[in-house]
């Protein structure tokens, strides 16, 4: 049995449906991503499992505990908010215990679980400031201590990096990973950012219009999407109109060019997707050859992009920067490889 199981789970708002029939098996200890665009009914879960909202139908189970008709005191959970939440009347210190100060814990406990959070957080001299004495990193760590001083059996946070900085964003999110393995806490977390999810996640569940699209490792969402929309929406992808020629090895037109996938697809039209990272410049033995025009050229650093005319369909190829070679240049014609297997054939 899973430690959270989610099952069935709807809500309506009016006649509008924002979730329709969620279902989620969460083991003990695994950090699970909830990714999609904005209203795709993301936070609305993580709000149903909290307990800020009623499930219009299905059930949520805690280590085979029916919670969905709990408050949310009742549940024993925590979690961080977006925007911080923190109390600004209150130091820290007061801040991370106020939830052990509600279930009335004894103050030399709340004192020493207090040193404890804020060790965790790396902040422990900073237990006498107040909030607006804090970067919003510090804020946000804060925020974390206070959702985990209490125990929780499972942590929830809502975009909690989004109000911050790149490079503070890169920072905490590590931080939160971090000290998620060394607790071992249940987490689900919320977010609209692929990097996020795919950089901290165990499992991923890709959400969109109300419905989980895939749920997988993060491998699995960005190597094999179920579906057009996680196909398009994590990470970079060529999306290619092509022409069946013989099903039953996978052999395709792309414009001008012809290449075997070495699977059977369905007859008729396809559409295949191509990362830009998966193509090569040149001819390479036992690889599908492409023949395209580049248009334009992108300098990004460590990785050159270059859009790429294929008989009338836009492509995209990522290359890495080196000092050995000078890029192609804007009109240019070039041959691509790519291996046959990473072609994706997408439905749905």
């Amino acid at each position: 049995m899973s430690f959270l199981t989610i099952s069935h789970l709807e809500k309506s708002f009016g006649v509008t449906r924002v979730v329709k029939n969620f279902n989620l098996d969460v083991e003990k200890g695994e950090f699970i991503s909830l990714l999609g665009p904005s209203g795709c009914g993301k936070t609305t879960v993580l709000r149903m499992v909290a307990g800020f909202e009623t499930p219009s139908a299905g059930n949520i189970t805690i280590e085979g505990r029916e919670v969905s008709s709990l408050r949310p005191n009742q549940r024993n959970i925590g979690m961080v908010f977006q925007a911080y939440a923190l109390f600004p009347n209150l130091t820290v210190a007061q801040n991370v215990g106020f939830g052990l100060r509600v279930k009335g814990v004894p103050a030399r406990e709340i004192a020493a679980r207090v040193e404890e959070m804020l060790a965790l957080i790396g902040l422990p001299e900073l237990g006498d400031r107040y909030p607006f004495q804090l970067s919003g990193g510090q804020q946000q760590r804060v925020a974390l201590a206070r959702a985990l001083a209490p125990k929780p059996q499972v942590l929830l946070l809502d975009e909690p990096l989004s109000a911050l900085d790149a490079k503070v964003r890169v920072s905490l999110r590590n931080e939160i990973r971090a000290i998620q393995r060394e607790l071992g806490i249940t987490t689900i977390f919320v977010t609209h950012d692929q990097e996020e999810a795919l950089s901290m996640s165990d499992r991923i569940v890709v959400m969109h219009q109300g419905v989980a699209e895939q749920v997988g490792t993060p491998f699995e969402i960005y190597n094999t999407p179920a579906t057009r929309f996680v196909a398009g929406f994590v990470g970079t992808l060529n999306t290619l109109d092509a022409k069946v020629l013989d099903p039953s090895i996978g052999r395709v037109k792309l414009g001008g060019n012809e290449m075997t996938l070495g699977r059977a697809i369905p007859p008729g039209e396809a559409l295949l997707g191509l990362r830009p990272e998966m193509l090569r410049l040149g001819a390479h033995p036992g690889e599908a050859a492409l023949t395209g025009t580049i248009t334009e050229l992108d300098f990004l650093g460590s990785v050159i992009r270059l859009r790429i005319d294929l008989g009338g369909q836009p492509l995209a190829v990522d290359l890495f920067n080196t000092t050995r070679q000078a890029p192609p240049k804007v009109g240019e014609t070039v041959s691509l490889a790519l291996n046959p297997s990473d072609a994706l054939v997408i439905g749905g």
